[in-house]
């Protein structure tokens, strides 16, 4: 005889006439509901043989915590902000109650020890690539394991969620292009995560196809734009003529604009200038900031999501979910022909 199919919220929820975050909120005690409505949740579950979180012997079962762990490497900055709030947005739809975890700077933290404590459904992990150890720690809790926006190519190992990294750096070389510069630049961050490298090969790319022998200059710099204060002046140290400058993140396109305006450039006049990550202070730059918006609030939430389906159909997901990126244009880049620096 086959194994009896294990019920799920889902399930519960479909029977009783209700949301998964209803479903939850009934069977946990939790929320303002009606008790009618969590009556019909009760009911629901006992009819289907619903496990609550409680084997038949009394111990505390693993299976269905309706939680999931995002593991972050820092809580302070506008990524993290649009991150946490897709993915608690996602997690409410879905039933879930979310733990944020943070990724100490300390090699001898053991955070998938503490995520292990939790018994969480599913992981997220942020911006974060573990080690081999953390790896076989966290796949011996036998539970969905998701990167999202990994550093490094995940290479079929684990399942990942992203945006179109390349085809974003491609929209800002091909329109950077089409103002009619001569001249280019492009802004790496250091250390060289996989998404930077996506970025700028599909800038160059762009570079190569709309303006064909045009020279592309790398300015290797921190991912927070340090070193940009003697890097742009001598974008111009020799050549006088405008130059479109991509960064592959905002917070390196707004180091530009101090380090512009103490060497006597103007945006977008001399330098035309590109971000990648739609942030919300790139709206209130002075002029504001063309940049790629890449959907983190949406990665997040499908994230998300991809746990819950991977937890409902059993196994693991090696794929890799982009989301598309796209180029939001403002008023640092040119749409003019350039003209050359007096």
């Amino acid at each position: 005889m086959g194994e009896t199919a294990r019920v799920t919220l889902s399930d519960v929820a479909e029977r009783a006439g209700v949301s998964i975050a209803t479903a939850s909120r009934a069977l946990a005690g939790r929320g303002e509901l009606g008790l009618a409505t969590r009556e019909r949740v009760l009911a629901a579950a006992t009819a289907l043989g619903y496990d609550r979180g409680t084997s038949s012997r009394g111990r505390p079962s693993t299976l269905d915590t309706r939680l999931i762990e995002l593991v972050l490497g820092s809580f302070d900055d506008a990524w993290t902000d649009e991150v946490t709030a897709g993915a608690r947005r996602s997690a409410f739809e879905h039933g879930y109650d979310l733990v944020l975890t943070l990724e100490r700077d300390d090699p001898a933290d053991d955070w998938p020890a503490r995520v292990a404590t939790r018994r969480p459904s599913g992981v997220i992990l942020g911006l974060i690539r573990p080690t081999r150890r953390q790896l076989t720690e966290l796949r011996g809790l036998r539970i969905p394991l998701v990167l999202l926006d990994p550093r490094s190519d995940p290479n079929g190992e684990l399942a990942s969620v992203g945006t179109t990294d390349h085809q974003g750096g491609y929209d800002a070389g091909a329109h950077l292009a089409a103002t009619g510069l001569g001249r280019f630049a492009v802004i790496t961050g250091t250390p060289r995560f996989r998404f930077g490298k996506a970025r700028e090969e599909g800038f160059r790319r762009a570079i190569a196809e709309h303006a064909p022998g045009a020279p592309v200059t790398r300015v290797d710099v921190g991912w927070d734009g340090a070193g940009l204060s003697t890097a742009i002046p001598d974008l111009f140290s020799g050549d006088r003529t405008p130059v479109g400058v991509f960064a592959c993140n905002d917070a390196m396109a707004l180091a530009v604009y101090p380090a512009a305006r103490r060497a006597g450039l103007r945006i977008p006049a001399d330098i035309s200038v590109i971000g990648f990550d739609d942030e919300p202070r790139s709206i209130v730059a002075s002029p504001p900031l063309t940049s790629v918006h890449q959907p983190l609030g949406a990665m997040a939430a499908r994230a998300v999501a991809l746990v819950h389906e991977m937890r409902a159909r059993g196994g693991e997901h090696f794929d890799r979910i982009e989301l598309p990126t796209r180029l939001v244009l403002r008023q640092s880049t040119l749409a003019t022909p350039p003209r050359t620096v007096n």
